[in-house]
């Protein structure tokens, strides 16, 4: 039993090691978790109902899925091929159509929930009618600026 829950426990560390690689060295997965954050404020403030905001975790979970498993299939690639390869460029053009796909249907999920029902301009009202809140995030575009774009440039140490 013991040696299990060291097995599993090792799977949740490399779970995490992966998370932590692909966080650090890949922007579009930066910029796919920060949108999710954003989105979510917004979800909140717009009153959307806990089914959508539900679809919406369903969304960002799938979408980073989709950019991990890109990230893998690229770094394969790029550890097989020794040089070009038509294969490997179809392989990896494959991987990010997948993303770009998932991306643009979680477009249009998040379209289809704020927009007929309001819910995008109810949030822009209530950070209009607290304006401590829209100071925050304007405060807080500058540190996703730089988590997007300057995050991976300053390695992590462990």
């Amino acid at each position: 039993m013991n040696r299990e829950i060291r097995k599993l426990r090792q799977s949740f560390l490399y779970a995490i090691n992966g998370l932590r690689a692909c966080m650090r060295t890949e922007r579009n997965f930066r910029i796919h978790l920060t949108a999710a954050v954003y989105v979510s404020v917004f979800a909140a403030l717009g009153g959307l109902s806990a089914t959508r905001y539900a679809v919406l975790c369903l969304c960002f979970a799938l979408m980073m899925a989709a950019e991990l498993l890109n990230t893998a299939i690229e770094r394969l690639c790029d550890r097989q091929a020794a040089c070009y390869d038509g294969l490997v460029k179809e392989a990896k053009d494959i991987a990010a159509a997948a993303v770009f796909l998932c991306a643009l249907f979680c477009v249009v999920i998040g379209a289809v929930f704020f927009l007929p029902s309001g819910a995008l301009w109810q949030a822009v009202h209530v950070l209009l009618k607290h304006l401590w809140g829209l100071g925050l995030l304007v405060l807080s575009l500058p540190v996703a600026l730089w988590f997007v774009f300057g995050f991976g440039r300053y390695p992590m140490k462990h």
